[in-house]
């Protein structure tokens, strides 16, 4: 599966959704045409997805800064994924694509969001042991 072109940031509107859509709506300019969320986190300034193929991070203002504002692992890359324990109403959802603290990537999220959490845990964890598997 290749991968759209991040910097593409002529073709963005800067318009922006309501907050309910707005995390759905700015996904569907990074999928694939064949991808679609099979979970999904809207984090405190960004939005966290899992699709079939990949983890895609889309951080707010990515019309702004596309070499920054989006960001995608296939399911290969990553070798872990972890909740933090809840803080002050917050907590963070680690990915990580190696042992190095600089490859690991945090989207920080409200406790109310905790179940969506939890399932995209799963999930992704659920994807990467699929594709070890194959290995």
């Amino acid at each position: 599966m290749t991968s759209k072109p991040i910097a593409d940031a002529d073709n963005r509107s800067p318009t922006r959704a309501t907050p309910s859509e707005a995390p759905r709506d700015d996904l569907k300019d990074w999928l694939e045409p064949d991808e679609e969320v099979v979970a999904l986190l809207a984090g405190d300034g960004a939005t966290l997805s899992a699709t079939q193929h990949r983890v895609v991070i889309v951080r707010d203002g990515s019309e702004y800064r596309p070499k920054s504002g989006v960001r995608s692992w296939p399911y290969e890359q990553v070798t872990s994924v972890q909740l933090s324990r809840p803080q002050h109403g917050q907590a963070r959802f680690v990915i990580r694509t190696g042992r190095y603290p600089w490859q690991a990537v945090s989207v920080f999220f409200n406790v109310s969001q905790l179940p969506d959490a939890e399932r995209m845990v799963r999930e992704v964890s659920r994807r990467v042991r699929m594709r070890s598997d194959r290995r």
